[in-house]
């Protein structure tokens, strides 16, 4: 696939409805390989990402290098979260799939765990603002909705040489959205894989599931 692709859809929705994007290009300097390609359930780390944010989004692309199965806008490594999501906006709009009023449901794409119902209700939260969900006091800024303004934002701040995500998301009226069942610690939904051990967590807790599931 080449960097820059380009799209061929015709009758999608320019409206409200979120475009998914997935971030998928970071260099794993923490895990010490590339953890995206891991497997859990035999699946890659980035295709259970992709998968869940597919069920949400009608139209979902990775922001990386290919891993995800999901249209690749173009190669991110190295660049840092805000820089590919600003590249992400710009080149969506210039292919008039990403509308300047329209909402971004971003995802990183080492977060394996998380559910397409959990994704549904920060896409669909209401209003038009940016919507942040909060786990155990972390603001997860790369599993939330970026408002039309928080994605114009990250392009003003990325060609000023600003590169915090949470910059993009600093405004009043973005809404920071708790629920209890986020709040448990046995809740994975929102780990993202930084290290072995953390992967080595998701895929034990994926085995009592299913053994639990098994004997009922």
């Amino acid at each position: 696939m080449s960097d820059n692709p380009n799209y061929h859809l015709s009758g999608h929705s320019t409206g409200r409805e979120c475009i998914g994007i997935l971030l998928a290009g970071g260099m794993s300097k923490r895990f010490g390989s590339n953890k995206l390609v891991q497997t859990i359930d035999g699946q890659p780390v980035a295709k259970l990402s992709a998968n869940a944010l597919s069920s949400v989004c009608r139209l979902s692309f990775e922001a990386g290098t290919g891993l995800s199965g999901l249209p690749r806008i173009h190669n991110t490594l190295g660049s840092g979260p805000l820089a590919a999501i600003a590249e992400s906006v710009r080149h969506l709009r210039d292919q008039g799939i990403l509308s300047l009023n329209q909402c971004a449901l971003i995802l990183a794409g080492d977060v394996p765990s998380i559910t397409a119902s959990t994704l549904h209700i920060i896409a669909n939260w209401p209003g038009a603002a940016s919507v942040v969900p909060v786990v155990n006091g972390q603001k997860q800024y790369l599993a939330a909705r970026w408002s039309a303004r928080s994605l114009d934002r990250s392009n003003l701040l990325v060609r000023n040489g600003i590169l915090r995500v949470r910059d993009a998301l600093n405004l009043p009226e973005t809404q920071y959205l708790s629920m209890d069942t986020w709040d448990d610690p046995n809740n994975l939904e929102f780990l993202d894989i930084d290290t072995l051990e953390e992967l080595h967590k998701i895929v034990t807790a994926r085995q009592i599931y299913a053994k639990g599931r098994s004997r009922s």
